[in-house]
């Protein structure tokens, strides 16, 4: 007679056939919370081993690994009959940029400056146009009339580094303005629920809190090494796929009782929970027999407000 499940097996059972993670997704997840402070290298077997647990078949990692290769997030090495990947220059550059959106979140102050794009109304195709204003949205940017976008945070950094990945560096205005609402002018914050579909970020961090809320208590015994790490990677796998879709908009912006800074702090405790034991799991399957995996680096402390005294 097959063992019972306990309490916490089920709810991890639920919430993975509730919602199945996709491989190529769920391997970018693991590579950029787990991996890439360990030095980001990995054996494809260790790979395999780690997300198996989480619904993940063989045959659907090793696609999803090619693909990360063709689209240089990561880079194979043969050794023999193995294969070893790393993440890539490309990869830890993606990786470092969502990074401050996860575990960092919107800054509370703000200086009122705000970053603009404005495309002329000549020079670019409508395909380039569409393809610009989807990065650009994915990067948090509203669009407060047609063919110009503006965000509140954003350095104009991140515009140029989207001009320059689309071949079109030279086809838009990046500026740097102030509103100049006391002389009579209309604020840019006043269009905020018109340009950002806040709406709907909001609905993804209270279903975030309904999913995850019931594991605190869950978590009262402690997991063990395996069960941690997939916990973490759920985690951290779910609470990504919100805030990269977040504008992040600065605290002034947001609507009373915006239900991200509760969601925020749910998951930072639940993750600093989980992650010595999900630690302990990971070093016991891609820490052994691989010489580039590192010692943790050394600002994973600094995740989600700080590791708990």
């Amino acid at each position: 007679m097959a063992n019972p499940q306990s309490p916490l097996d089920r709810f991890l059972s639920r919430l993975l056939k509730s919602d199945p993670p996709r491989a190529k997704s769920l391997c970018v997840s693991l590579l950029g919370d787990a991996l890439a402070p360990h030095g980001g290298a990995i054996w494809l077997g260790d790979l395999i081993a780690l997300l198996a647990p989480l619904g993940i078949n063989e045959r659907l990692l090793r696609t999803s690994v090619f693909r990360l290769v063709a689209q240089n997030w990561l880079q194979s090495e043969r050794h023999g009959r193995r294969s070893l990947y790393l993440i890539s220059e490309q990869g830890l550059r993606h990786t470092a940029h969502a990074s401050q959106r996860i575990y960092e979140g919107a800054a509370q102050d703000w200086n009122g400056e705000w970053t603009l794009v404005a495309l002329p109304r000549t020079g670019n195709g409508l395909a380039e146009r569409a393809e610009l204003r989807r990065e650009l949205v994915w990067e948090g940017f509203g669009m407060i009339a047609p063919g110009l976008f503006a965000h509140p945070h954003t350095e104009a950094r991140a515009a140029h580094d989207i001009l320059e990945k689309l071949g079109i560096p030279d086809r838009a205005l990046v500026l740097s303005a102030r509103d100049l609402a006391g002389a009579g002018g209309l604020p840019i914050a006043s269009l905020a629920s018109q340009c950002w579909n806040l709406d709907d970020v909001a609905e993804q961090y209270r279903q975030f809190s309904r999913n995850f809320g019931p594991l605190e208590k869950l978590l009262e015994e402690a997991p063990s090494p395996s069960e941690a790490f997939v916990i973490r990677v759920m985690l951290l796998h779910n609470w990504r796929r919100i805030v990269l879709h977040d504008p992040q908009l600065p605290g002034p912006m947001l609507p009373d009782n915006w239900p991200g800074h509760a969601a925020r702090e749910l998951c930072g405790r639940i993750y600093w929970k989980v992650f010595d034991a999900s630690e302990a799991h990971l070093e016991a399957l891609a820490g052994q027999d691989n010489e580039r995996f590192g010692a943790l680096a050394g600002d994973i402390a600094a995740r989600f407000g700080g590791r708990p005294a």
